[in-house]
């Protein structure tokens, strides 16, 4: 759809009605940028096949900085 053809809807609708469609239209972004978002996370799911039983422990070498 042409942006001319959404301007030329949006004329006739009252202050508060331009306001709600602007609403809207802030809500379908924030809509789609939560959508792509996502995307990487769920190329993650079941992608984790081993960790081993020592994960959360300090190694060795770190250990006098701790």
């Amino acid at each position: 759809m042409a942006y001319s053809k959404l301007d030329e809807a949006a004329m006739g609708l009252s202050e508060a009605s331009v306001a709600e469609v602007l609403d809207f239209i802030q809500f379908l972004k924030a809509k789609d940028d939560r959508k792509k978002s996502n995307i990487i996370f769920d190329e993650l799911k079941g992608g984790l096949i081993y960790m081993a039983d020592d994960f959360d422990e300090t190694p060795d070498c770190f250990k006098e900085y701790m």
